[in-house]
This record gives structure tokens, C-alpha cells and sequence, in this order.
């Protein structure tokens, strides 16, 4: 718990890190695998997305992470085409925020939501991935990287879910609350 608040505190006095876009250098595969963990965003929401998914008992539970790295894929290419929109970052801030809400009230959502919350997450974020990668001049390198490393932390996620233990219930109102801090602090700052 004490590693927990560390940590939350860290990221509040260095907001910088906070988010995930502006001033990363996405120049090669290297740089692309390091962002989803540097950017506290992306990486609580692969995180949340990935334990949302992992809390289904069927097979589908592969379902939504599989659909999250397409759809991101398909925001890459469509920033990359379309100029910056400045809500971007404002709405990357509430899928943090939404979705520590979500594990945090333990809400249940019927499969269409679940579909269309995950597609719409992962367009936000891969537009602005794309945006970078065209203004840096760079691309597939970095962008292979930043799916590779989006998919073990969607993994990860999965993973966490499978914990149903006191520990486990721990870890998912620790996790959910500072993805809903973290959500509201990104879109108050």
C-alpha cells in the first residue's frame, strides 16, 4: 500500500509523465515498446481494459484485448491522416477515468457497451499515437513496438483479473481508485 501512494504522489509532482503524448520520442521500435509503460494513461488503461476483459468466465474474454490492438492500430492510421483535434487528450483523460469507475463500482455492462467502450478507447488512443508518429517522420518501427507492448500489458490485465482471492479483491479497489484519481487528475490539470 505504501509502494501504492509512493507512487500515486510521484506521479502528481511530475505531471509531465502523466501524459502520454507530447515530448515522447517515438522515433524507433524501441521508443514505441517503452511508451505504453512510461505514459501513466496508456498504460492504466491497457491495464483496465485487459482486467475488464480478464473478469468474463467465457471464451470471449480474449475478445476485447484483441479488439483494443486493432482498433488502435486503425486510430494510428487515422491520425496519421487527420489533423489534431484538440479534445483528444480530454477524452483520453476520461477513459482513464471511465474506466476505474467501472471496475470500481464492479458495473456490469452488457457485451454490445463493453464492445463499443473498448473500440472508442482504443481509437482515442491510437490517434494521437498516430499524430505523433507523423509529425516525428518515423512510423512502423515504433508502432510495432508500441503494439507489442500493448498487448502484454492487455495480458497483464487478463491476467490480474484471474486473482479471486482477498488479495485480489484488494488489488482491483486499490487499482480502480487510482485509475478514477488519475482520470480526474488528468482532466482537472
Amino acid at each position: 500500500m505504501k509502494k501504492m501512494i509512493l507512487t500515486l504522489l510521484g506521479t502528481l509532482a511530475f505531471p509531465a509523465i502523466a501524459f502520454a503524448h507530447p515530448g515522447h520520442d517515438m522515433a524507433n521500435f524501441v521508443s514505441g515498446f517503452s511508451h505504453p509503460f512510461t505514459g501513466i494513461d496508456h498504460l492504466l488503461v491497457m491495464l483496465a481494459v485487459g482486467y475488464w476483459a480478464g473478469q468474463s468466465q467465457s471464451a470471449a474474454r480474449w475478445q476485447l484485448p484483441l479488439q483494443f490492438v486493432l482498433f488502435m492500430l486503425g486510430g494510428v492510421v487515422l491520425g496519421a491522416m487527420i489533423p489534431g483535434m484538440a479534445f483528444i487528450e480530454a477524452a483520453i483523460a476520461v477513459s482513464v477515468l471511465a474506466m476505474g469507475l467501472v471496475i470500481l463500482l464492479n458495473t456490469s455492462f452488457n457485451r454490445v457497451w463493453q464492445l463499443v467502450l473498448t473500440t472508442v478507447f482504443a481509437l482515442l488512443h491510437g490517434f494521437v499515437h498516430g499524430q505523433e508518429l507523423v509529425a516525428a517522420g518515423n512510423g512502423m518501427a515504433a508502432v510495432a513496438g508500441m503494439l507489442l507492448a500493448t498487448i502484454i500489458l492487455l495480458s497483464a490485465g487478463v491476467y490480474l483479473a484471474s486473482f479471486k482471492n482477498q488479495l485480489g479483491l484488494l488489488f482491483q479497489r486499490g487499482f480502480a481508485a487510482l485509475l478514477t484519481l488519475s482520470g480526474a487528475y488528468l482532466l482537472i490539470m
